[in-house]
């Protein structure tokens, strides 16, 4: 609706009017510095990130190879290598065992381990207990130890006539167990696990550290006790974190394969051989580059489901407003 004022000649509403080539300039001139620090970022993740996502997609649709026909001129087979791929009776053992390792390490063990170690060290800090920087000093020392050597580590402590667990069983009278013959996955689950807490530990007390404590003053005060503190301040404070976190243990333990490869070697028979170690001895121990694309490339889908219901996860829920009868 027009507003006239007397005396003065009204004008009918015209078209809005674009912003002219000057302006225009000049927010690039005003913008120019982000794209400028920007563009080293984006042409890292190009030719390290996109580039080779790009070139193993495409690489799956031939016969590429490391020796052969198939190195010198590879040929486009279409989806071959997958139709091949989900009619190899090893790819659902392979799956299911990558689904147990990832469940049994990272999900339950990685994170949950890391939630509570945070939670009992910072409560240990609070408390002023000298142990501490120990705890701190073990649990990253398994943390930066190599993982060819972490594996090695382990298998002579498995091991079934010397091994330190096999010792301690003996000397309150148990006989020596083959743990990486007769349970292999949960040997690897279990070194994977101690390798991998420190870090979910880590991020979980850099964000404990941003809760205020007034929020748990003001708790204690109505009477609440420590569970209800936990459950209604600090588990909504940790959301975001703890699904980012589980995001990143979900994806590095998918390509995990130099704990298993060292420790297992994907055996006894293929009992503890993920998808990562199947591309791997694919396309390197049998030179089949495309087929090994190819189980990468699925690989990396569900690795994006995976992030996907990660995400909804973490999405806000706003409460919807009924409307009025």
């Amino acid at each position: 609706m027009a507003i006239t004022v007397p005396g003065q000649p009204t004008t009918p509403p015209g078209p809005a009017i674009a912003a002219p080539p000057r302006r225009r300039r000049s927010n690039w001139r005003r913008n120019r510095a982000y794209f400028f620090g920007l563009s080293p970022v984006a042409i890292l993740l190009a030719v390290f990130f996109v580039g080779p996502a790009a070139w193993a997609v495409w690489s799956s649709f031939t016969n590429r190879a490391l020796l052969g026909p198939g190195a010198a001129n590879p040929e486009f087979i279409g989806i071959d290598n997958y139709t091949r791929l989900f009619n190899d009776p090893d790819f659902g053992t392979v799956l299911l065992n990558s689904l147990v390792f990832v469940v049994g390490s990272a999900m339950i063990g990685q994170f949950l381990l890391g939630l509570l170690m945070a939670l009992l060290l910072d409560f240990a800090e609070g408390r002023g207990y000298r142990l501490v920087p120990l705890v701190y000093g073990a649990v990253l020392l398994a943390w930066v130890n190599p993982a060819v050597i972490a594996g090695f580590l382990w298998t002579a402590m498995l091991d079934s006539s010397a091994g330190i667990l096999n010792q301690g069983l003996g000397l309150i009278g148990v006989d020596p167990v083959q743990w990486l013959g007769v349970q292999p996955m949960l040997a690897v689950i279990v070194v994977n696990v101690w390798r991998g807490t420190a870090f979910t530990m880590l991020i979980f007390i850099g964000a404990l550290r941003t809760v205020p404590s007034q929020i748990y003053e003001a708790a204690r005060v109505d009477g609440a006790g420590p569970f209800r503190r936990f459950w209604d301040h600090t588990l909504p404070t940790l959301r975001q974190t703890a699904v980012l976190v589980l995001l990143s243990v979900t994806i590095s333990t998918f390509g995990t394969f130099l704990v298993i490869q060292t420790l297992t070697n994907g055996g006894p028979g293929n009992q503890t051989e993920i998808i990562a170690l199947f591309a791997y001895r694919t396309a390197f121990e049998t030179y089949q580059i495309g087929y090994g694309s190819t189980i990468s490339v699925v690989m990396l889908a569900i690795n994006i489901v995976f992030a996907i219901a990660y995400l909804r996860i973490s999405r806000p829920r706003t409460p919807q407003l009924e409307s009025d009868a």
